[in-house]
């Protein structure tokens, strides 16, 4: 579709919303049952103490775990950065689907996380060397 209110100006075309990939929608999906469970688990700062160490005293996480450590869904909110992840953790980390959202709820990355990195970070870029020789 062409949108030529101006006259003499280009031509504006308008594009179909890209669809979500895969991953986003894994990770909508992730974040959607973190949140919904979340409510349900006493804020893990309660329960134990001397876990976690650093900027992690400051955070506030609700969901499953197992002897003190983040694994399972659950929403983790990080203060000092602003964040808010909420998806699969594992290890104390956001490991598989998940997303990242800043204090007021704006999406910053929605995707596959490995060890609290988001995938693609992790892949090798295209075009440059993989190996240095």
């Amino acid at each position: 579709m062409v949108n030529e209110s101006v006259a003499g100006a280009e031509p504006v075309v308008e594009t179909e919303p890209k669809a979500p990939s895969p991953d986003a929608l894994a990770a909508r999906e992730a974040e959607a049952h973190a949140r919904a469970i979340a409510p349900d688990f006493t804020p893990m700062e309660e329960i134990v103490e001397g876990i976690y160490e650093g900027p992690a005293l400051m955070a506030s996480y609700r969901g499953e775990s197992v002897n003190g450590i983040y694994e399972g869904y659950g929403v983790l909110t990080l203060p000092d950065s602003g964040l808010v992840m909420a998806g699969t953790f594992s290890g104390g980390l956001l490991n598989g689907p998940g997303v990242e959202r800043d204090m007021q709820g704006e999406l910053f990355h929605e995707g596959i996380y490995v060890d609290g990195v988001p995938i693609e970070y992790l892949e090798p870029i295209p075009g440059t060397p993989t190996d240095a020789k």
